[in-house]
């Protein structure tokens, strides 16, 4: 068994060179219909799954968790989990165990950021704290995040909860990274490492399967993994900047993500767009950077003026790029596994990630 500080990393600048011989799939609904397909027993088990996890004697917490679970998510992370078992011939029932409990940490990392954040918006209705208040959604957030370790410590398998552990140490890390950073434009260096922690790991040990399957599968499977996590924040990013009409998103309102359109850059949060934005703009740079230095939240009509500006350089363009080439690099990393369908569904779902709209 593989723990994740066994399994391979990507280099320090993370950032890796344009794909040329691997072209993003195109077509990228009909790939994840495919993708989802292939599974799609395995998906309903999760969700089975998924909702055990979630009863409680204490009826609101359902009520609470259910309101953001249950509300139209991806299921990326039960996905990957499940195609990479598939790929891996991994057919072991903790499969379904480590799907769900990979969406369930999701969910309780999103419970607590729309309090940290103040976010009003998630998966296109109010946020659950607008709903049940900050007390109740970050208590929740707490009981399925112990959940998803009982699950995990249920199975039995020594590997996986380690991995998981180490998973949630690192999510928490890239959280307090990210709120330390804001109110400053930092380095990409530190936008990938902020990216690194808050949403690849989990991808990765989903991927990976928690590293219960053989080592070199699992290695494969964290490096999928890592690079589909850089390439869906940088796509996610995206999407919370540029509208579908490919002009500046409107703060203020739910944006094509699902959450408030601008949210991180009036949280004095710098993505990847807004950073190559600055790069490509001196005069934005200043102007973002003494916005910050007031404290944030920015006011909405700056914001709309930010990234109206944002849409106007090529930093859009570029931040695609990026998010193609990690798609790519992604989609390399499977060359280790046998060939098989799950494994070419995962290699169309790095091209899902990076063209969807939504």
């Amino acid at each position: 068994m593989t723990s994740v500080s066994e399994l391979s990393s990507p280099s320090p600048s993370r950032e890796p060179s344009p794909p040329s011989q691997r072209p993003v799939p195109a077509g990228a609904r009909a790939a994840l219909a495919r993708a989802v397909s292939l599974v799609a027993d395995d998906l309903a088990a999760a969700e089975h799954a998924l909702a055990d996890l979630l009863h409680s004697d204490i009826a609101t917490i359902p009520d609470v968790a259910g309101h953001l679970t249950f509300a139209g998510g991806k299921r990326l992370r039960p996905l990957v989990a499940l195609l990479g078992a598939r790929a891996a011939g991994y057919d072991a029932p903790h499969r379904i165990t480590v799907a769900a409990v990979g969406e369930l940490l999701h969910n309780a990392t999103l419970l607590h950021d729309d309090v940290v954040d103040g976010g009003e918006f998630r998966r296109g209705r109010p946020a659950a704290r607008m709903v049940y208040g900050n007390g109740l959604a970050v208590l929740t957030g707490d009981f399925c995040l112990s959940s998803g370790l009982v699950a995990i410590a249920d199975s039995e398998q020594f590997a996986a909860y380690r991995t998981l552990a180490q998973t949630v140490m690192r999510m928490s890390e890239g959280e307090v990274a990210q709120l330390c950073a804001a109110g400053s434009v930092p380095s990409r260096e530190r936008y990938y490492d902020i990216v690194d922690r808050k949403t690849a790991a989990l991808i990765a040990w989903c991927a990976s399967v928690g590293g219960l399957v053989q080592p070199e599968y699992a290695a494969a499977l964290h490096a999928f993994g890592t690079e589909l996590g850089y390439a869906f924040q940088i796509a996610d990013d995206l999407l919370d900047v540029i509208a579908e009409d490919g002009h500046a998103s409107a703060p203020g309102t739910a944006g094509v993500t699902g959450k408030d359109a601008g949210q991180d850059l009036r949280d004095g949060k710098i993505t990847l767009p807004v950073a190559l934005a600055c790069e490509a703009d001196p005069a934005l740079a200043t102007a973002i950077g003494t916005a910050l230095a007031a404290g944030p939240p920015l006011a909405v009509e700056d914001v709309a003026s930010f990234l109206q500006r944002v849409a106007a350089t090529d930093a859009p363009a570029r931040a695609r790029s990026i998010a193609q080439a990690h798609a790519a690099a992604a989609a390399s990393a499977l060359d280790a596994l046998p060939p098989s369908a799950a494994r070419a569904a995962l290699v169309e779902l790095a091209g899902y990630v990076v063209s969807r709209d939504r």
